[in-house]
């Protein structure tokens, strides 16, 4: 009889983990890393990268990012995770444990890979990616750029590359018809301001390509993104933490 019982309490249990395998929201954007080539499945790569994904969520600092790596020569990983700005520290590691898992899902075998939610981006490669800036290709959807947009976007760029510990800067601007534009810039904390102010300038000479029926864009890239609308979608930055508060 328990041995019974124990049988029906394992179904349950693998029932429910197969739940949250399988409700992973899907990425506004992703890319699989065409081009960087793939690993053998249950080949020493594959087992740093689920090493690695398995201790994300618990190592991001207050500021939403962490990048470590695991393994050695041609088996390293490396992985780079950042929230959105905005976002609180228990919001911003349920946004990541989602990332984990879904990016192995719909990238398998993928030796590069990113991910990109509302709030928060993950990507691994098994080239250093540790302060180096990537701006392609970019993942975007648009609409209208005018000059009071332009304007905008120019001073959060500015904003958000002078940061340290969280490069993120939001802001609003008016627009044509006295309609106020909001908008957000970051890029991964890694990066030095002149890099992080090229990533996010870069990205800015794509919204023209990216231009589409919509009520507001975006444009995603792993080292740094930029989003505008015509609504508020952003909430107030949290307070820096006191140093070794985490």
């Amino acid at each position: 009889m328990g041995s019974w019982r124990n049988h029906v309490f394992l179904s349950h249990i693998l029932i429910h983990l197969v739940g949250l395998i399988i409700s992973q929201p899907d990425f506004v954007f992703k890319d699989c890393g065409l081009g960087f080539g793939n690993y053998t499945t249950n080949s020493m790569y594959q087992t740093n990268l689920d090493t690695l994904l398995s201790s994300l969520s618990s190592n991001i600092d207050s500021y939403g990012f962490y990048n470590s790596s695991s393994g050695e020569n041609a088996d390293k990983v490396n992985a780079i995770e950042l929230c959105r700005g905005d976002v609180d520290l228990d919001t911003c590691r349920g946004c990541i444990n989602n990332a984990t898992s879904k990016i192995t899902q719909d990238c398998p075998n993928s030796k590069e890979a990113s991910g990109w939610y509302d709030l928060c981006i993950l990507r691994y490669s098994n080239e250093s990616i540790d302060g180096k800036v990537k701006n392609s290709p970019p993942h975007c959807a648009g609409n209208t750029f005018n000059e009071a947009l332009r304007t905008l976007l120019n001073r959060l760029s500015s904003q958000a590359s002078s940061g340290t510990l969280r490069k993120f800067a939001t802001g609003n601007e008016t627009g044509p018809g006295n309609q106020t534009i909001y908008g957000a810039m970051q890029c991964t904390p890694d990066l030095s301001e002149q890099d992080c102010s090229f990533c996010l300038q870069t990205i800015m000479t794509d919204i023209p390509s990216c231009i589409a029926d919509s009520e507001g864009w975006r444009v995603d890239v792993p080292s740094c993104n930029l989003r505008f609308d015509n609504v508020p979608f952003f909430s107030q930055i949290p307070a820096d933490s006191p140093p070794g508060i985490s």
